[in-house]
C-alpha cells in the first residue's frame, strides 16, 4: 500500500503504468481487483490516503508529472 499525504486542492493521478497496453480495456485493468483508498489519517488542513491498486496502474502525486505525460494535460 502507497500511503500519500494531500492538502486541499492536492491531487493524486492513477493511470496505467509504463510499458502496460494503451490497448487493454477496462476490465482488463481491472481483472486483478480494485483500486483500494483508505484515509489513514487526518490531521488540521492534511489528509494521509493509502492506495492499493494493481502493479499496472501507477499512482502518482500530480506534481510529479509533466505537462502531456497525462490524459488532459
Amino acid at each position: 500500500m502507497l500511503v500519500l499525504t494531500r492538502k486541499p486542492g492536492q491531487t493524486i493521478q492513477i493511470m496505467p503504468a509504463a510499458g502496460v497496453s494503451p490497448d487493454l480495456t477496462v476490465a482488463e485493468l481491472f481483472a486483478q481487483g480494485p483500486i483500494e483508498l483508505t484515509v489513514t489519517q487526518v490531521q488540521g488542513m492534511q489528509v494521509k490516503i493509502g492506495i492499493a491498486a494493481s502493479r499496472e496502474l501507477l499512482v502518482l502525486r500530480k506534481e510529479l508529472t509533466a505537462p502531456g505525460d497525462t490524459p488532459g494535460d
